[in-house]
């Protein structure tokens, strides 16, 4: 069981897992109890190369099931409150109104990853139509 932070924990390392948009990559680090969730946000940005950061974030699901999204300004064990273990995914926070404008190619990599996820996960709804053009797109 974690403890929120006092004094005592500061040598602590509190590890943490992280699964990516493709289900089969899992980061796994370590923070320290005073980190605040920039400190994990940063280290999978870079992990994965990622420098358009603005559309994505990690979320993690409390004891109630509830799901909520890593806040960058707020110390980490505050906001997971006893979580064990401790588990974030990466995720799309919001998808850009115009995809064109974004100028690097890992950046749209990771929005289609999202995409293919939520449509066969059925939170996105298509025609066959269209699943059949996505479906040839993700073939290319």
């Amino acid at each position: 069981m974690l403890k929120l932070g006092n004094r005592k924990d500061y040598g602590i390392d509190y590890k943490c897992t992280i699964r990516l948009l493709d289900d089969n990559e899992v980061l796994e680090c370590e923070f320290q109890s005073y980190h605040k969730g920039k400190v994990l946000l940063d280290f999978v940005y870079n992990k994965i190369n990622l420098i358009e950061t603005d559309y994505f974030g990690l979320r993690y699901v409390d004891q109630n099931k509830q799901r909520y999204w890593l806040d960058g300004t707020k110390n980490i064990l505050r906001q997971i409150k006893n979580l064990s273990p401790i588990l974030f995914c990466f995720r799309v926070k919001f998808y850009p109104a115009d995809p064109l404008r974004l100028q690097e190619e890992i950046t749209r990599y990771q929005l289609f990853l999202q995409l293919r996820r939520d449509l066969l996960h059925g939170r996105l709804y298509c025609s066959q139509a269209d699943a059949a053009m996505l479906a040839s797109y993700i073939v290319q």
